[in-house]
């Protein structure tokens, strides 16, 4: 996907611009529209200058508008790892 592409895609998008940015970042760690990443909200939020809190709603956001897919990860003991963002 093009830089072009990418963003006519995030100025299209009906939400909020902080929702917007986080999208975008996670398109360009993503390098492209099919793939995942596999990032803490914590160390996203740092990335883009939201907080924990903020990062977290828009995330949530960006899945009801089935932007991205959500998939939590563990550990083989059963301990949570970083979530996995999946790309549509």
């Amino acid at each position: 996907m093009n830089d072009l592409t990418r963003y006519r895609l995030c100025a299209g998008l009906h939400a909020p611009a902080s929702a917007k940015l986080l999208y975008c970042y996670l398109l360009d760690m993503a390098g492209g529209r099919h793939h995942s990443v596999v990032i803490s909200i914590k160390s996203l939020g740092k990335s883009v200058g939201l907080s924990r809190s903020a990062t977290s709603s828009n995330l949530n956001r960006l899945r009801r508008l089935d932007m991205i897919g959500i998939a939590p990860r563990y550990s083989e003991d059963g301990g949570r790892l970083s979530n996995q963002y999946l790309m549509k």
